[in-house]
């Protein structure tokens, strides 16, 4: 690691080839990748950053890894998962990761999103889903196949998607960074519920509850008597007025 910039990467040629991996190892491998999503997400936190991790590899070797750098860069631009990826561009010198996994504690806004799809990255593993600013959930700019089926010349097919891995955790690393705004930010439903792991699925569904109603339903009562004793006030004025000579 350089300094405080929270990078790293262990390959500096161009991926390797070789025989895929099996399912049972892809899934150590996934666990164990979303766990150093997990530290590198601590880590951006003792820096001043949002607990944001995320992980570039080519079956279970690293390429690349970063925290955010919003907040030390000055640049709302400098998501983990946009470092991650051009630091690992940059290291295997080419622009497309079909063969590699882009790994994030949190699913990958509609800004990171474009760039892994243009990077042709072959698979997306999250652990936190965002229903209101994902990329995948709540935009459907990784799964939708119109981008490369119009664009083939740009974007790569759709990724192969696996959402919920060691959410609980992930939300506990938020939880610990700072409770009463983790809290806030679930009850206003920018993050979904921790879930077992799900892989290649069309859509997290979207909350369908309106806090602003609950808050509209809450402060009806007291509205209410707000309403009833601004009346009785103006009654009471009127009757005042009654009472004055010449009226």
């Amino acid at each position: 690691m350089k300094g405080q910039r929270q990078t790293h990467s262990q390959h500096r040629s161009r991926v390797p080839k070789g025989a895929p991996m099996s399912r049972s190892e892809a899934d150590v491998q996934d666990l164990r990748m979303m766990e150093r999503c997990l530290e590198l997400a601590r880590q951006g936190v003792k820096q001043g950053e949002l607990p944001f991790g995320a992980v570039i590899a080519f079956r279970g070797q690293v390429i690349a890894e970063a925290t955010n750098h919003v907040s030390s860069e000055c640049d709302v631009t400098r998501h983990a998962e946009l470092v991650a990826l051009s630091e690992a561009q940059k290291i295997l010198r080419q622009k497309r990761l079909p063969d590699c996994t882009l790994y994030s504690i949190v699913e990958p806004c509609p800004m990171c999103s474009f760039p892994a799809r243009e990077a042709r990255i072959g698979r997306v593993v999250f652990a936190i889903s965002s229903p209101i600013m994902g990329g995948f959930s709540r935009w459907d700019v990784l799964s939708d196949n119109s981008l490369s089926s119009k664009l083939p010349e740009v974007f790569g097919p759709a990724p192969e998607i696996v959402s919920g891995l060691l959410s609980q955790r992930a939300e506990q690393v938020w939880r610990d960074w700072n409770p009463l705004a983790w809290r806030f930010m679930r009850r206003r439903g920018c993050f979904g519920r921790a879930a077992e792991p799900t892989s290649c699925h069309a859509g997290a569904p979207r909350p369908t509850f309106s806090w602003n109603a609950l808050a509209d339903i809450l402060a009806a009562p007291a509205l209410s008597v707000s309403n009833v004793f601004l009346r009785r006030r103006a009654d009471s004025n009127t009757i005042s007025d009654l009472d004055k000579p010449g009226v």
